[in-house]
């Protein structure tokens, strides 16, 4: 559907009509005034992993997990700054969710969107050993003197020195973990004036070894930073209007970590974010859910603007996709970029084929389930809509099972069925009680 075209992003402050919202664009400015060719060295890394996932016909990838370590620097001036370990735990089980599209609203979907939707085969989980190879939480607090790690300079003058403030001690930061093997995480304050314009940003993969165009990003400034009223599942702030973010902060902020850009390209209908399969757009959703938004016209058929797309402005709320082009796009970035960060060798671990069907759906009183699963710690689950299990069966290795499951007495609604074991999981399956 699209042809990817490389662009100097604009800040996309700009693009907010003065909405708060992610400083991505605003980090690649600061770092292209410095180097001419640092955009293009991301666009190239870019294409890269986009060449990839198409020769490897790569847009959903179920059966290989890739377990990617992550640290959280919680940097504070108060209490409220130092934000739990229950928060950080519900951030790393969103990002879980959304990017194995195992969250609970993705019936919100439109149906024009939900053939397009992609599910990865990541699993974030917080680091348990340290780089000295010590145990870990996977968490680090330090105490700081600045109030705030951004002022409002940046928009006038975008400098990676002031964006990167928070990641080196000598700036009363904190130093990554090496960011080939971690991906680091800086919680702090980057409210501008006490005022939350940013929500986060995160550096894009770029300088690929066979490219050496540009210099890299440093390794030490490599990762995402959050603002920490916006991080974590139950974060609700102020911004004008009441905004529950359900952790999508990180989600989007992951994405671009990963190579994804924003889906309406930072420009009008003639500009892209290069992803197939996500329609065109000439303008960001604003916060807002306008389900009949349709700016540029798509073909062969004609798409609405993709609101639900994590990689958009648009609310939280609505927001509930990642597309099959986008997930493969990502899945080349680990395979080409950053190759070390997956704890496995990706191709070393074996193909794990799952199979289950679900049969009548909807149904009132009784579905059936076949399944199969060749590991052993496999089980079928049956989840409600706020992600509790309220069914669950193991299942022998090497076997085919049908599985009768009696419903009469569960509510009546939407149920998810999957198929894991120790190592993998299954796509889901959407179950209607009627």
């Amino acid at each position: 559907m699209k042809k990817l075209i490389l662009f100097i992003s604009m800040p996309c402050i700009l693009f907010s009509q003065n909405f708060p919202t992610c400083g991505y664009d605003l980090l690649v400015e600061a770092y292209q005034k410095t180097n001419p060719n640092y955009q293009k060295s991301i666009d190239y890394a870019f294409e890269v992993a986009k060449e990839w996932s198409e020769s490897q016909s790569l847009v959903s990838d179920s059966d290989t997990l890739r377990r990617l370590p992550v640290v959280v620097h919680v940097l504070y001036q108060n209490e409220s700054e130092n934000i739990s370990d229950e928060i950080i735990q519900s951030q790393i089980d969103v990002l879980n969710e959304d990017y194995r599209r195992l969250n609970a609203d993705t019936t919100n979907t439109r149906a024009q969107f939900d053939t397009l939707a992609g599910r990865s085969n990541f699993e974030f989980f917080l680091a348990t050993t340290d780089p000295d190879g010590n145990p870990t939480s996977g968490i680090t607090r330090t105490s700081t003197s600045v109030e705030s790690f951004l002022n409002e300079t940046i928009f006038l003058n975008p400098n990676s020195d002031i964006m990167n403030s928070m990641k080196s001690p000598t700036t009363n930061g904190v130093s990554a973990w090496p960011s080939d093997k971690y991906i680091n995480i800086w919680i702090c304050d980057i409210s501008i004036n006490g005022e939350i314009q940013i929500f986060g940003y995160a550096t894009p993969p770029n300088n690929l070894p066979n490219w050496l165009l540009a210099p890299p990003t440093s390794p030490e400034n490599d990762g995402i930073v959050i603002h920490y009223e916006t991080f974590g599942r139950d974060a609700v702030v102020n911004v004008g209007f009441q905004t529950a973010f359900l952790g999508r902060v990180v989600t989007h902020e992951m994405g671009h970590f990963l190579g994804l850009r924003h889906i309406w390209g930072d420009g009008p209908c003639s500009d892209d974010d290069g992803i197939d399969d996500t329609p065109f757009s000439d303008s960001n959703g604003l916060n807002m859910c306008f389900h009949n938004k349709n700016s540029c016209v798509d073909s062969p058929f004609d798409y609405h603007d993709m609101i639900e797309n994590y990689m958009d402005y648009s609310s939280p709320s609505c927001q509930n996709i990642f597309t099959k082009g986008q997930m493969g796009l990502m899945l080349g970035v680990l395979a080409n970029h950053r190759v070390d960060l997956p704890e496995q060798n990706v191709d070393l671990i074996p193909q794990y084929k799952v199979y289950f069907n679900v049969y009548p759906n909807p149904t009132k009183d009784l579905l059936y389930i076949e399944s199969g699963a060749i590991e052993s710690q496999s089980k079928l689950q049956l989840f409600d809509l706020s992600g509790k299990v309220i069914w669950e069966k193991d299942l022998l290795k090497n076997t085919f099972e049908h599985v009768p499951l009696v419903t009469s007495n569960f509510a009546r609604g939407i149920y998810f069925l999957k198929l894991h074991s120790k190592l993998h999981i299954s796509p889901t399956q959407k179950v209607v009680l009627n």
